[in-house]
């Protein structure tokens, strides 16, 4: 491959091109595999970290320290999608892989509330926000750099399987947590072996890492460097007038994508996991693991669904079928949890993984090709993470409706109903969102000056030509 043809496009899925995916598919999944740990140790951090407080009390103190880990995401990607499209693409994925994967494996050494008291907390608080930073900027540079390197009939599906990769990093956390609960007792993982768990984050960090020091940057990113277009200030452009509308319909579509996530991710584990569930905390986490697969499942399916009938119309019938059945699935969940019913429980959690995963699949691509190359790093990573300032809150927002509203609903301590409304407010946020949207399928990931400039030389020689004509 020339790397100074002008568009950069990729004609072949070459090398370069696996290197890319493996690259971001075990990037994303370090994401996940870290943010899942927590969610589904969350009882047991509680014991660790916490003075003692009631169960759900405790968890809800770990999913609030996990919402900073999403809530400074944006600070992330501001940052590093920023350098992404100053330095480069590669370069930027080495340093936050390294920040990412250091970062998270630091829970494993955090003192216990028995040694130093509420510092403990105060420091895993402190390691989430970094874990932030530095997870928002591995998908700022990260997704832009596999969807360069992809060729266009195949983009769709390697989307669907990069995004994938986080759906499998938590389907990789549950699955540890279970075999290390299986393996060591509930007792020994509260007293010690919840730091093995974390220790384990090493082995995607080393995997990316290598492929990653073995990878050459995008042709696309080296033809700005080749022309001089690398812009002075990529993440400042994204709030001028002619990209400012752009960015906020990308904002508000993520806002809604937000929702549907950690509808799955933050509250299937505390429904299968609480009262009135009837399940040990083993087999709910054996459960829960179960809709992972079908997350991982549902963002294959659909990236390469949307390379045939395209991301936007996908996506609004996707949000109108989440709407309609997402009320009976989490009933189904809640109800089999509490009548012990093991077949309808794990087919309404698996709908569930399906449902709220599936549209993510399109992620990589939808935003990769909504902002032109000498700004992609920063609008992916912020356009991604913008979603966050209203959607990241989601901890306090079913608590909320839980207590305020539904509570007669809900039944007892459980929120599933609550649950269900987030994720239905959460497919009207995305309808509205992709509505505002042109369709992105079809379109040429390279810079959209260089697209102008040579548009023009057409319209100027059919001009001439249309002159001779009329001359002769």
């Amino acid at each position: 491959m020339d790397n100074s043809n002008f568009s950069g496009k990729i004609e072949k899925f070459g090398k370069n091109s696996a290197k890319a995916t493996t690259s971001q598919f075990f990037g994303f999944l370090l994401d996940a595999f870290d943010l899942t740990m927590i969610l589904s140790t969350a009882p047991i951090l509680a014991v660790v970290l916490l003075p003692p407080t009631t169960a759900l009390l405790g968890a809800f103190s770990i999913i609030l320290a996990y919402s900073l880990t999403i809530i400074f995401r944006p600070f992330g990607s501001a940052i590093f999608g920023h350098y992404g499209d100053k330095i480069g693409r590669k370069k930027d994925l080495i340093i936050t892989i390294l920040g990412l994967g250091l970062v998270s494996t630091l829970t494993s050494a955090l003192p216990t509330y028995a040694n130093v008291g509420i510092l403990a907390f105060v420091l895993f608080v402190i390691i989430r926000i970094f874990v932030g930073t530095f997870a928002g900027g591995e998908y700022a540079a990260g997704h832009p750099f596999v969807m360069e390197w992809t060729p266009y009939k195949f983009r769709g599906t390697i989307s669907g399987l990069v995004q994938g990769g986080f759906s499998f990093g938590a389907l990789l956390a549950a699955a540890i947590v279970a075999i290390f609960t299986g393996y060591f007792g509930l007792a020994a993982i509260k007293a010690y072996a919840w730091r093995y768990l974390f220790l384990t984050t090493l082995i995607p960090v080393f995997i990316a890492l290598i492929v990653r020091l073995t990878m050459n940057d995008t042709p696309a990113f080296k033809n700005l460097q080749k022309e001089n277009k690398v812009k002075k200030k990529p993440f400042t452009d994204l709030f001028r007038q002619e990209h400012r509308k752009d960015f906020f319909q990308v904002m508000t579509y993520m806002t809604g994508m937000f929702f549907f996530a950690y509808s799955l991710f933050a509250f299937v584990p505390t429904i299968l996991e609480h009262a009135p569930s009837v399940f040990p905390y083993g087999e709910a986490d054996t459960i829960y693991t179960y809709s992972l697969g079908t997350a991982f499942i549902g963002a294959l399916f659909f990236g390469s669904l949307s390379q045939k009938i395209g991301r936007r119309k996908l996506t609004l019938f996707w949000a109108i079928l989440t709407i309609i059945i997402s009320v009976p699935m989490f009933y189904g969940a809640f109800y089999g949890a509490k009548t012990g019913n093991v077949p309808l429980t794990i087919i309404s959690v698996l709908v569930i993984g399906f449902i709220t995963q599936a549209p993510w699949g399109i992620i990589p691509v939808y935003l990769s090709e909504r902002f032109e190359t000498g700004m992609r790093s920063s609008g992916v990573g912020f356009g991604y993470s913008s979603g966050i300032f209203l959607g990241g809150w989601f901890s306090i927002y079913v608590p909320f409706m839980h207590n305020y509203f539904f509570k007669s609903i809900d039944t007892t301590t459980n929120i599933w109903f609550s649950t269900a409304i987030l994720l239905v407010i959460g497919a009207i946020i995305v309808g509205i969102g992709m509505y505002l949207s042109p369709e992105t399928l079809g379109t040429e990931l390279i810079e959209d000056t260089t697209i102008k400039k040579i548009e023009s030389t057409k319209e100027n020689k059919n001009t001439n030509e249309n002159e001779n004509i009329v001359e002769n």
